[in-house]
């Protein structure tokens, strides 16, 4: 019997072969889908592994390829002691790096960086021959973070500070903010700002190592503004001797007896000065046959080896104290009854008598205690005032 299809549906073999078609289409279908997801999960993981795989900027403490390591160029320390770079080479040479570097990423060159902190430490395993280095990456950084850590170690120069403080103004920053950035107080700024912009012959004296002295060199700047012509002449008579602090307080003191003195205007007492103060000088010429290398061993021994006053003339002998005591004590009395002092002070300076260091410094402090007329005569306290520099 032959099934025939009826003019409502398919007949059984019919039904069954467009079933399987139907089962083959779908099952393709779905093969195609699956290769698509197959395909957009590759894809997927793919675009993952990439993004993790693609470099990023690391922080914190790690080790770092030397030769990927530069020097700050605005870093403020531009002076390194050779000496002790050669002792701190030995002993990374036998000890390595222990305490790591401070470095920042270098925005120019993508993997490499720039020293915050340790340049010296940098520069030692250099020498050492060390690949290289404990490093601790630091992106949170600002110049001044390298200036105050050398202040707190106390040992920048003032020119260093200086050229810090320059590039700040240059940034607009005020001497007040610079003060509060760096923990100072504003005098502080002012004082090192000075040696940005000083006048010639204080930075001759300056570069030359005559005064390096931070708050003399701002002293003398000021004196300078104000007494030009005095101040070169006190230079070049003074010339080749260090200068301190103390000899530029001396030096203002007598200017300002100068103001306060003033021209004398009369003939007559231009002449009858001119006598006294050949007088003076005679006496002093008397005075000057007595031998000085007393005081110039006192100023020695209190100047250059720091000997207490007190304890120095304990040790004196005692004919070496009553020389002592009564060369400074005549200066002190010449202070005290010189009739002119300014032309006095001017004529003994252009001769030497009174000379920045050595016996003419300690005679001249006697002579200007002397000049105080109110002060009796004490000689500790003119030692004393020998040994002071006010360093603080």
């Amino acid at each position: 019997m032959v099934l025939t299809a009826s003019p409502k549906g398919l007949n059984v073999h019919q039904k069954r072969s467009q079933h399987t078609k139907i089962r083959s289409k779908n099952k393709s279908a779905h093969s195609m889908a699956d290769k698509k997801r197959g395909s957009a999960k590759k894809t997927i993981l793919t675009a993952d592994l990439e993004k993790s795989v693609t470099p990023a900027t690391p922080t914190g403490a790690t080790e770092i390829d030397i030769d990927l390591i530069i020097e700050d160029i605005h870093q403020p320390r531009k002076e390194f002691n050779q000496d002790t770079l050669r002792e701190l080479t030995e002993t990374v040479k036998l000890r390595g790096v222990k305490s790591p570097i401070s470095v920042r990423p270098n925005p120019d060159k993508q993997g490499t960086y720039i020293i915050n902190h340790g340049a010296r430490r940098y520069r030692a395993s250099i020498n050492a021959g060390l690949k290289t280095i404990p490093a601790f990456i630091d992106t949170d950084y600002s110049e001044a973070d390298q200036v105050i850590e050398n202040l707190q170690r106390d040992n920048l120069t003032s020119r260093e500070i200086a050229d810090f403080i320059g590039r700040q103004l240059a940034a607009g920053k005020t001497k007040s903010d610079i003060a509060r950035q760096l923990g100072k107080t504003n005098p502080y700024i002012t004082t090192h700002a000075a040696l940005l912009d000083l006048p010639d012959p204080i930075d001759e004296i300056y570069r030359s190592g005559r005064c390096t002295d931070v708050t003399a060199i701002y002293d003398l700047t000021r004196l300078y503004k104000a007494n030009k012509e005095e101040v070169i002449n006190w230079l070049n008579l003074s010339a080749p001797e260090e200068i301190s602090r103390l000899d530029v307080k001396h030096f203002s003191k007598f200017l300002e007896l100068k103001k306060q003195q003033g021209a004398i205007d009369s003939d007559e007492q231009s002449q009858q000065t001119e006598g006294k103060s050949d007088a003076a000088t005679d006496q002093h010429a008397k005075k000057q046959d007595t031998p000085v290398s007393l005081l110039d061993s006192i100023y020695h021994l209190i100047k250059k080896d720091k000997r207490n006053p007190q304890e120095l003339m304990r040790e004196l002998s005692r004919d070496d104290k009553k020389l002592l005591t009564t060369k400074v004590k005549d200066y002190f009395e010449e202070g005290r009854n010189c009739p002119n002092m300014i032309q006095y002070t001017i004529n003994a300076l252009q001769d030497g008598r009174f000379s920045a260091k050595g016996s003419g410094a300690l005679q001249l402090i006697a002579f200007l205690y002397g000049a105080e007329r109110s002060t009796s005569f004490d000689l500790f306290k003119i030692l004393d005032e020998l040994a002071n520099q006010e360093a603080g």
